[in-house]
């Protein structure tokens, strides 16, 4: 599709049909295909966190630190009740610690929130506020996103139910 412009020039735009299925992502029952997914997916975050980090991109380093955590705390609790995972409720589901055998009691996980709520607040000030990332907060990041892949790998999940 072509216009012209007042200065004679035209002005086409190309539509390029995507080929891509939508998949609704947040109803997917937690199976051990999609555990698998989710559990590569929060290594791959991970490591790319520590990569920007190196690279001094600290808001992309919290970021990413944050969403590893996301995938792997998904992974743990399991297939979300109401169909889908909202932020703090997964957190707070997670630091309770019933996802695991055998559970974990909740004051052993509750400095685990409190840095995970940190991130969380970093994750807005890089992505959504602009604000600058000092490196030693980035550090944290990489930090707490390392506990959680501990916990997840140490403390198998329960198995998952309908």
């Amino acid at each position: 599709m072509c216009t012209s412009r007042s200065n004679g020039h035209a002005l086409c735009v190309h539509v390029i049909p995507l080929q891509h299925q939508p998949q609704v992502w947040y109803n997917l029952r937690m199976d051990q295909g999609e555990a698998q997914r989710r559990w590569e997916t929060a290594s791959e975050f991970s490591q790319a966190a520590e990569t920007v980090y190196r690279q001094q991109q600290y808001r992309a380093c919290v970021g990413l630190a944050y969403y590893a955590c996301f995938q792997a705390m998904w992974v743990a609790v399991g297939t979300p009740p109401t169909g889908r995972w909202q932020h703090l409720g997964l957190l707070r589901r997670f630091c309770a610690g019933q996802w695991a055998q055998p559970p974990m009691e909740p004051p052993r996980l509750a400095p685990v929130y409190r840095r995970l709520l940190a991130l969380y607040e970093l994750r807005l000030d890089a992505h959504y506020r602009a604000y600058p990332i000092p490196p030693a907060q980035a550090q944290q990041g990489l930090q707490t996103v390392g506990e959680v892949l501990q916990l997840v790998r140490q403390h198998p999940p329960m198995e998952d139910t309908p």
